[in-house]
């Protein structure tokens, strides 16, 4: 599933507030084991302009979510299956660049990559599937519907 952003775009501080939701599942099936993880997120983070070097203008800022977090395994070679899920909170940061040659066209393409420490999902006693990765999107087309007219 697609990253989804919505959000408001302030010039001056050259500031981003900004709601989204995204999500993604992976399923693994190898020796008679079958595992699948699924994760949604929805939140919100904010995103600051630290410098423009020519158009290059790399953000850094925090980013709160709603994590909903599920694994599942079937094991059948010894017939044992586990289900879990769990929602909690998420805290990370968010950190890339966007590439803008002025700031007044109404697009800009954007790098943005989300990591989020210690985000983990509890399986058994002593095990937990760990979902601390660092999200990479490579090239966002942003666009600013204000500027069209």
């Amino acid at each position: 599933m697609p990253d989804v952003v919505l959000g408001y775009y302030l010039h001056r501080p050259d500031l981003s507030i900004s709601a989204l939701y995204r999500g993604y599942s992976r399923e693994i099936f190898t020796y008679g084991i079958q595992q699948n993880l699924q994760r949604r997120s929805a939140g919100i983070e904010f995103t600051k302009g630290l410098f423009d070097y020519h158009g290059f203008v790399p953000f850094v800022g925090p980013v709160i979510t709603l994590e909903q977090l599920s694994f599942k395994e079937e094991n059948n070679r010894q017939g044992r299956r586990i289900n879990t899920s769990d929602t909690r909170l998420g805290y990370g940061l968010t950190f890339g660049w966007d590439i803008r040659p002025n700031r007044l066209q109404w697009f800009i393409l954007r790098t943005n990559l989300r990591y989020f420490p210690n985000l983990e999902l509890d399986v058994q006693d002593n095990a937990g599937i760990r979902f601390s990765n660092i999200e990479f999107n490579f090239i966002q087309l942003l666009i600013f519907p204000n500027r069209l007219f």
